[in-house]
C-alpha cells in the first residue's frame, strides 16, 4: 500500500500582512498531482491543517477542494487535529468529508470509538491506523497535579500520552499494516522557532521510547522542521510544515514522506520536496548593493533585509519596500551598541533553542545541527558535574 504523510499546512495563515494562500494552493496542487501519478492509496495528515480554530472561508475552500479532488481520484485520507485546529470543527466537517473517503478525528478517542481506523488495502491486506490528535495539557494533567508539583505534572502528561498510544496500538497484528499518527512534541525533536512555544516546551513533551516497535511507521505533526526521530523503535518522522512559515525556518528543505507498506516487511522512507512555496531568506548589505542587485532580489522569495548604514535614513523602510516589494522585514544596522530590538527573549526556551535564536540573530542564518548537538552535550556534562 502506497502511503504519503504530510502535515502542518496552516491554511489561512496571514504572515506579516501577507496571505500565503496562493503558495499553499500551488503546493497542494503539486501534492495532488503526485498522489494521482503514483497511485497513492492513503494520505496521512498529522494536524494543523488550518492556522487557527476559525479559518476563513477561503482557507476552507482550498483544503476541502483538495480533499474532494484526491478522494474522487481514489486516495483515502486520514486527518487529525493539531493545536492550531478546532477539534470540534474537525469533527463536524469530517462527517461530510467521509463522502470523499476522508476520515477526520478532532479529539483523542478509545480504539472502539474511532481511535483506530481499520480497512482493507487494495491488495486485501488489513490496515490499522491508530490516531492521537493533539491532547492539550489540561486533558491529561489536573489543576491539582500542576499546583502540587510541576515535575509530577510533566511526568503525568508523558504518562498519559504513553497510555493512549499503548491502548490504541494494542490492535496491531503481525499480518497487518500498522500505522500510528500523533500531533505532539517528542523529546529530542529539533524546533524551528516558529512553533507556538506554549505548546512545544520541554514541560509538555512525550518520550519517543513509548512509540511501539509494532508500527510500520509513525506519522508525526507539530514540529515544523522535517526530521526523523532516531530514538523511536519504529520509523518515526515529523513531515514538517508545507511552507517555510517564518524566518526561523530559513534553509529548511520542506518535503513530505512517501513509502510503501506491506505486512511483515519494514518500510523504506523517501522524502519528496514540496513545490510551489516561496523560499524565505535573510541578507545584510549596504544600500548601494541593494540598489544594484534589486532586479535579481525581487525574484528571491520573501526577504528579511538588514541595511548597513553610517547614519539613520528616515524613510528607509518605505524606500526598501518600493525597491523590493518582497522585503517583508527591513531593519537598519548602525554603528554602536546593540539595539534593544535585538535582545533575545529566551524565557521558556531550552538552552539549545536559545542558542539557535542567538546564532540566527547574530549571523543571519540557522545554526548547524552538529554545532547545536555539541553545545547540548557540553551543557549536559556541566549540568551533571
Amino acid at each position: 500500500m502506497r502511503v504519503v504523510h504530510t502535515s502542518d499546512w496552516h491554511a489561512g495563515r496571514i504572515w506579516k500582512g501577507i496571505d500565503r494562500s496562493s503558495e499553499l494552493e500551488a503546493v497542494l496542487d503539486d501534492l495532488a498531482n503526485f498522489l494521482q501519478r503514483e497511485h497513492v492509496e492513503l494520505l496521512l495528515v498529522s494536524g494543523d491543517v488550518f492556522d487557527n480554530g476559525a479559518p476563513v472561508a477561503k482557507a476552507e475552500k482550498l483544503v476541502f477542494g483538495f480533499f474532494k479532488r484526491i478522494g474522487k481520484a481514489g486516495t483515502k485520507s486520514i486527518v487529525i487535529a493539531g493545536n492550531h485546529d478546532s477539534p470540534a470543527r474537525v469533527e463536524a466537517w469530517g462527517l461530510l468529508a467521509e463522502f470523499v473517503d476522508v476520515h477526520a478525528r478532532g479529539f483523542p478517542r478509545r480504539a472502539a470509538d474511532g481511535g483506530v481506523i481499520s480497512f482493507q488495502s487494495r491488495d486485501g491486506d488489513p490496515v490499522h491506523v491508530a490516531v492521537v490528535p493533539f491532547a492539550p495539557s489540561r486533558l491529561l494533567v489536573t489543576a491539582a497535579e500542576l499546583a502540587s508539583s510541576e515535575t509530577q505534572a510533566r511526568q503525568r502528561y508523558a504518562d498519559g500520552f504513553a497510555a493512549m498510544v499503548e491502548s490504541l496500538c494494542g490492535v496491531f497484528r503481525a499480518g497487518s499494516i500498522n500505522l500510528l499518527m500523533a500531533h505532539t512534541h517528542l523529546q529530542g525533536a529539533v524546533l524551528s522557532n516558529s512553533e507556538r512555544q506554549v505548546h512545544v516546551g520541554d514541560d509538555w513533551a512525550a518520550t519517543p521510547q513509548v512509540l511501539p516497535s509494532t508500527a510500520h511507521y509513525v506519522a508525526l505533526g507539530h514540529i515544523h522542521r522535517p526530521q526523523r526521530i532516531d530514538a523511536a523503535a519504529a520509523p518515526a518522522e515529523y513531515a514538517g510544515s508545507a511552507l517555510q512559515l517564518d524566518f526561523g525556518e530559513i534553509g529548511q528543505d520542506k518535503s513530505f514522506v512517501f513509502f510503501d507498506a506491506r505486512p511483515r516487511q519494514p518500510v523504506r522512507v523517501e522524502r519528496v520536496p514540496y513545490r510551489g512555496g516561496r523560499l524565505l531568506s535573510s541578507m545584510t548589505a549596504m544600500l548601494s548593493d541593494l540598489e544594484r542587485d534589486a532586479p535579481a532580489l525581487r525574484d528571491a522569495g520573501w526577504l528579511r533585509v538588514e541595511v548597513l548604514l553610517e547614519q539613520r535614513i528616515p524613510d528607509l523602510n518605505a524606500r526598501i519596500r518600493r525597491m523590493l516589494p518582497n522585503a517583508v522585514s527591513v531593519q537598519e544596522v548602525l554603528p554602536g551598541p546593540v539595539s534593544t530590538s535585538d535582545v533575545i527573549r529566551t524565557s521558556g526556551m531550552s538552552p539549545s533553542d536559545a542558542y539557535r535564536a542567538y546564532f540566527e540573530i547574530t549571523h543571519g542564518r540557522p545554526a548547524d545541527d552538529a554545532l547545536v548537538d555539541k553545545l547540548k552535550s557540553l551543557y549536559e556534562e556541566e549540568t551533571r558535574a
